[in-house]
């Protein structure tokens, strides 16, 4: 099972688990019962496994992200992996370094984000630094989805495939004539939540902007307007007002809600 996999690399915390059991295509059911599972490692295991996948993350860019001592069998092993392979070995890492207890190395992500082109890369890197609020990479990202076609094209067909757990989520393209309702309610969900209390009010903040970035860009691309009268209602009332949110961010924001409400 791939998920009893993933939770033995974890623990062995070796080049060679890694490569036996992370080379994967992640979906929405895989992704959330290894988070689950994670709850149960102590702090000090969870801080072992962000030195695993920066570990991970250093074989796979050529040791260019920091100064490490190599091992020359974890080289010999990385060296036998095909493109397709350090792809998805680097897509598993950056998934679930941004999502640990402890938080990313933003400066090492912002490395990757620069050195890697490749767009899924980037959507990876996003997602591994919004709880920081540092907003350098995600305004990039954002300005991306919003003017390129190409980025446009990629965060709706990757949205639908990933909640739709394809097999091939990074080869599935999107035809703008299907509904989008596996990208669209959990969008609309995260965007209701305006309550400081609720305990899922950080990360509805955190991924506020690229939320209403997905929201349009489905809008947009469709000849049929999918949003209901409540979703607009409960997009039109999202709180943008945070003390982490730039002014260029609340702005962008804004603009977003006045095209999606139309």
């Amino acid at each position: 099972m791939e998920i009893d996999g993933i939770i033995k690399s974890f623990k062995e915390r070796t080049i060679q688990s890694a490569i036996e059991n992370c080379i994967i295509e992640l979906n929405d059911e895989i992704t959330n019962e290894v988070r689950a599972r994670l709850k149960n490692f102590s702090n000090e295991e969870v801080i072992s496994i962000k030195i695993f996948l920066e570990k991970i993350l250093n074989y796979c860019y050529n040791c260019k992200l920091f100064d490490m001592e190599t091992e020359d069998a974890d080289v010999s092993i990385i060296n036998t992996l095909s493109e397709k392979e350090i792809f998805l070995l680097k897509q598993f890492a950056l998934y679930f370094y941004g999502r640990l207890s402890i938080g990313p190395n933003i400066e090492l992500l912002k490395k990757i984000y620069k050195l890697d082109d490749d767009k899924f890369i980037h959507l990876n890197v996003v997602y591994a630094t919004l709880l920081s609020f540092d907003e350098e990479i995600e305004m990039d990202f954002a300005n991306k989805l919003l003017t390129n076609p190409e980025y446009d094209l990629m965060i709706r067909s990757w949205s639908l495939a990933f909640f739709r757990k394809a097999n091939n989520p990074y080869e599935y393209i999107d035809n703008v004539e299907e509904d989008w309702e596996e990208a669209r309610t959990p969008r609309i969900k995260r965007l209701s939540i305006n309550d400081e209390e609720n305990p899922k009010y950080k990360k509805a903040m955190a991924y506020k902007l690229l939320d209403l970035c997905v929201i349009y860009l489905f809008k947009k691309s469709r000849n049929i307007d999918y949003l209901t009268t409540e979703d607009k209602e409960i997009i039109n009332n999202t709180n943008i007002d945070y003390e982490k949110f730039s002014e260029t961010k609340k702005n962008m924001m804004t603009n977003l809600i006045e095209k999606i409400i139309l």
